[in-house]
């Protein structure tokens, strides 16, 4: 079971003291690319669960992003990403069933990290970055996005990516004035 949520901020990535935390958080492209860069390693995947769930039950702030409405079903994809010695990120990756069939394909067949077989070009919309729990009383860099899909310009993946805080430093400097807190991530 994952521990409690930590509150996560709105902010930039800049705000995050280690540059590398910085790079992984402002990325636009492959998550897996650069991660293979940052630490010299391939990545490997780990799939934990594909599942059938409601949105509302999964991850609730994945429903307006996705055009849904709360009970509306989705296909859930968590997984871990790993090099040889660490476990690199926690991922959850949402599509809305019976929106594109290329989506759920891709997360009932791949074994693989998601982002090689995107089809392309696609936009990555960023959603939101943030502190989440990595275990109990540790914090962890995380982030959220949309995959649009480039024929209908809809939504077709909803991704949350929370990174390993002994390879990405969750440190932050203090949040510049005025940038409230967000509300508390609720994904399981």
């Amino acid at each position: 079971m994952k521990p409690p949520t930590i509150t996560p901020r709105s902010v930039s990535a800049e705000i995050f003291t280690d540059p590398r935390t910085q790079a992984l958080l402002s990325h636009t492209g492959s998550t897996t690319c650069l991660l293979e860069r940052l630490l010299d390693e391939r990545v490997n995947v780990h799939t934990l669960e594909v599942s059938r769930a409601a949105v509302d039950r999964t991850c609730p702030e994945a429903a307006a992003p996705l055009g849904l409405p709360a009970a509306a079903p989705v296909l859930v994809r968590r997984t871990t990403l790993a090099v040889t010695r660490n476990e690199v990120s926690r991922n959850l990756v949402l599509a809305p069933l019976g929106r594109l069939s290329w989506a759920e394909h891709l997360l009932r067949s791949c074994a693989t990290p998601l982002g090689r077989h995107l089809p392309q070009p696609h936009e990555r919309r960023p959603l939101g970055l943030g502190l989440d729990a990595w275990g109990p009383g540790r914090a962890a860099v995380s982030r959220s996005y949309l995959v649009i899909d480039p024929g209908s310009a809809q939504p077709a993946l909803f991704i949350r990516e929370t990174f390993n805080p002994d390879l990405f430093d969750p440190a932050t400097t203090c949040p510049p004035p005025g940038s409230g807190e967000a509300a508390p991530v609720t994904c399981p």
